[in-house]
């Protein structure tokens, strides 16, 4: 078991989950690392069930944290694309990790497509496509 600490000391493994957790982070490291810069309208087709307000704060959590830029062209229509920083492309072998990890082991948790605890759950679509993978 870890050591206690008290909730000012620094976790490593916290503030790395913090940076990248939650539902969505995740994917859009995953797709601005395999397909490079994207506009908003390209990333939210690829993440069919996120609602857009939601991936706006994920992008600008992103952004604030230095994992994804936000370049603006003086265009119209606007347009804007999202890119990984290098600290986000240092975040790409972690996400494929748990990605590995996810195909090969969630199989065995959840074989008939439903998530685990949740009786009566309709499958859900993958999240991460095969064509995305590289």
């Amino acid at each position: 078991m870890p050591p206690s600490k008290s909730s000012t000391d620094w976790c490593p493994l916290e503030r790395a989950l913090d940076l990248i957790g939650g539902k969505w982070k995740g994917l859009i490291i995953w797709y601005l690392g395999a397909e490079g810069a994207l506009r908003h309208a390209e990333l939210k087709r690829r993440l069919v069930r996120v609602t857009q307000k939601v991936m706006t704060e994920q992008l600008r959590e992103l952004e604030r944290d230095g994992l994804v830029s936000r370049q603006s062209h003086a265009e119209v229509p606007p347009r804007v694309e999202y890119r990984l920083t290098p600290l986000g492309q240092a975040a790409r072998p972690a996400i494929e990790a748990l990605r590995v990890w996810a195909d090969q082991r969630l199989r065995e948790v959840v074989s008939d497509g439903h998530r685990p605890g949740r009786a009566g759950a309709r499958p859900n679509p993958p999240l991460i496509t095969s064509t995305a993978r590289r």
